[in-house]
């Protein structure tokens, strides 16, 4: 059965697992949902974004790649533009090209400008929305949503000293009813801040003219410094990212969201996957022979699926707002 799975992946149709699953999994399909007031962003850079994150998806999930690869690849598609924006040298031309990363903070998705815009808002960066994505799409662990009728405003008014994203944030986690969600949130997020909203590398807030910490201290007591901390972290149990996929691509497949009596069969495809470092083919294989897919009955009174929820089971809820 494996073997037929790997063939079935060279298949130019298998090309809709990217389009279908992965962009939708990853919240990464609308990237237009954020428009930066940077001026020197343009529509090509949008496209260019969307062109490399189909072309690292595809060459991790199409050529059946352990999928701990979408987290920890030395490697992306990039064009002159494109490597301009990530200050990638020797990259000339408009044509795409795989390239060897160098730096460990542009390593694998944390590193991607799709992912870093989508986590945006369109004038500034958002620890909050960056920690929920990777608590949600990463480690399978999706925050509460939040409390009713919660505002929280981190804009700066009018005669007040600029400071910090962090500055901000600090002070709205010293409510306590606030922090206890928010400590959990922001920690993940803040690791990234160094990426502006357009995914460039900075090392001084341009509101604040501070230079921006990266610290991000966590629950358990370990203290990330930044975006490589934070792929090691998130990759410290290699079976944890591994039962995210295999979660969301079930769901995929089931057309519809897990139940508690899914599980142990998830953790089966899982612990078998290891055998073979957990690749996309070994994944598909398990859920192919599993009995919550080979046992489906006819769906009466199924709730209507959309694009969206198909992948990613409770995306009807919308993450933390700051703003």
């Amino acid at each position: 059965m494996q073997a037929q799975v790997e063939r079935m992946l060279k298949d130019p149709r298998a090309q809709s697992l990217v389009e279908n699953f992965a962009l939708s999994w990853l919240n990464l399909d609308e990237l237009e949902q954020v428009e930066p007031i940077d001026r020197t962003f343009t529509a090509d850079m949008r496209h260019y974004f969307e062109t490399e994150i189909r072309l690292f998806l595809a060459s991790v999930l199409l050529e059946n790649r352990s999928v701990l690869d979408l987290l920890n690849a030395d490697w992306t598609f990039v064009n002159e533009p494109l490597a301009r924006q990530y200050n990638i040298p020797g990259v000339r031309g408009p044509q795409f090209r795989r390239v060897t990363l160098k730096d460990e903070n542009r390593w694998g998705l944390l590193g991607k400008g799709a992912v870093l815009l989508r986590t945006s808002y369109g004038d500034r960066t958002s620890p909050v929305l960056r920690g929920a994505w990777v608590l949600e799409r990463i480690m399978g662990t999706p925050p509460a949503p939040p409390p009713p009728n919660v505002v929280t405003d981190l804009s700066i008014h009018e005669g007040q000293k600029p400071t910090t994203v962090r500055a901000r944030l600090e002070a709205h986690r010293a409510n306590p009813t606030c922090n206890g969600c928010h400590g959990l949130i922001d920690p993940p997020g803040l690791a990234l801040e160094n990426f502006d909203v357009t995914g460039r590398w900075r090392d001084v807030d341009p509101v604040a003219k501070e230079r921006i910490d990266a610290t991000a201290p966590l629950s358990s007591g370990a203290v990330l410094h930044g975006p490589a901390d934070l792929r090691r972290y998130l990759t410290r149990r290699p079976d944890q990212f591994p039962t995210t996929v295999t979660k969301r691509l079930m769901m995929y497949a089931l057309n519809r969201e897990l139940e508690y009596f899914d599980m142990p069969q998830v953790r089966q495809i899982v612990h078998n996957a290891a055998a073979n470092n957990y690749t996309f083919a070994s994944i598909i294989t398990g859920i192919v022979n599993s009995d919550a897919f080979r046992r489906q009955g006819p769906e009466a009174h199924a709730p209507t699926m959309t694009a969206s929820t198909q992948s990613s089971g409770t995306d009807a809820t919308q993450p933390p707002q700051e703003k």
